[in-house]
C-alpha cells in the first residue's frame, strides 16, 4: 500500500491498534535494516582482518630485522669495534630494511587490490554485489599498520645493537 509520507506515522499507528492487522512490513525499514546487518557484519571481518595483518606484518618484518642482524651481528660489532657509532651501523641495518620496507608496501597495495578484487567477485549473487572500494585513506591505514610495525620491530632492534659483544668479535680468530 502506498502511503503519503506526511501521513506515515498517524496511519502506522492505526494500523498496529487494529484488531484484524496482524503485521506491518515497511519496506524501507526492512532495506535500512539489512543495509545496517551488512555494514556491521563488514565492519566486524574487516576489523579482525585488519588486526590479523598487523599481527602478521608486525611477524614479518620482526622476523626480517632479526634474520639480518644474526647474519650481520658480527661484523656491525666489528664495526663498532673500528669506531662506528651506534647510529651509523644501526643506519647500515635500517637502511636494508627501509628499501624492503617501502617495496614491500607498494607490492602489497597491488597484491591486495588484486585479492579484493577477486573477493568482490566471487561473493557477487544475482540479489546484490558488494562495489569495490579503495580509497587512499584505506591504503594510508595499510601503510600506517606496517610503518608501526617496523618501528615498533626497529625499537627492538636497536636495543638490541646497543648490547652487541664487542669482546667476542675482537677475540674472534678468522
Amino acid at each position: 500500500m502506498s502511503v503519503d509520507p506526511a501521513r506515515n506515522d498517524e496511519i502506522y499507528q492505526s494500523l498496529r491498534e487494529a484488531p484484524g492487522v496482524l503485521g506491518i512490513g515497511i519496506r524501507q525499514a526492512m532495506l535500512d535494516s539489512f543495509y545496517d546487518t551488512l555494514a556491521r557484519t563488514f565492519l566486524t571481518f574487516t576489523f579482525f582482518n585488519s588486526l590479523l595483518g598487523a599481527i602478521i606484518a608486525f611477524g614479518v618484518i620482526y622476523n626480517t630485522i632479526r634474520i639480518a642482524l644474526a647474519e650481520k651481528g658480527r661484523e656491525l660489532a666489528s664495526l663498532r669495534v673500528m669506531g662506528y657509532t651506534q647510529n651509523e651501523i644501526a643506519h647500515i641495518l635500517f637502511g636494508d630494511m627501509a628499501v624492503l620496507l617501502v617495496f614491500g608496501v607498494f607490492s602489497g597495495w597491488l597484491f591486495g587490490q588484486g585479492l579484493a578484487w577477486m573477493i568482490v567477485t566471487a561473493m557477487q549473487t544475482e540479489l546484490y554485489r558488494v562495489p569495490l572500494t579503495i580509497t587512499a585513506h584505506t591504503l594510508g591505514i595499510s601503510a600506517t599498520v606496517v610503518f608501526v610495525s617496523a618501528m615498533v620491530s626497529g625499537g627492538v632492534a636497536w636495543w638490541r645493537l646497543r648490547h652487541l659483544d664487542l669482546v667476542a668479535v675482537l677475540k674472534t680468530r678468522e
